[in-house]
């Protein structure tokens, strides 16, 4: 069972300005959510704007997403270093 992963603009973006390192680290990641998106540090987040989307911890960063079962999708919306503005 394959997942299609895709980044949104804003995600490529921020995936592009991250050193070459952790970009590997996040690629990393990526390929393992194309299997199963729910596997590893998931976990919804409850509140703030980004409600009702999930998110990956990779080290010090957290992959923003949300999943399409039906369609087997993986949406990916942003990748963001961890502070205490992330999930606001």
């Amino acid at each position: 069972m394959s997942w299609a992963c895709s980044l949104s603009r804003v995600a490529a973006k921020q995936l592009r300005g991250l050193p070459r390192d952790r970009q590997a680290q996040i690629a990393r990641a990526v390929e393992e959510m194309e299997k199963d998106p729910t596997l590893g540090d998931v976990r919804p987040i409850k509140s703030g704007k980004l409600r009702g989307a999930l998110r990956k911890r990779v080290g010090p960063y957290r992959i923003i997403y949300s999943v399409d079962p039906k369609a087997q999708r993986v949406d990916i919306a942003a990748i963001l270093a961890r502070d205490g503005a992330t999930y606001r």
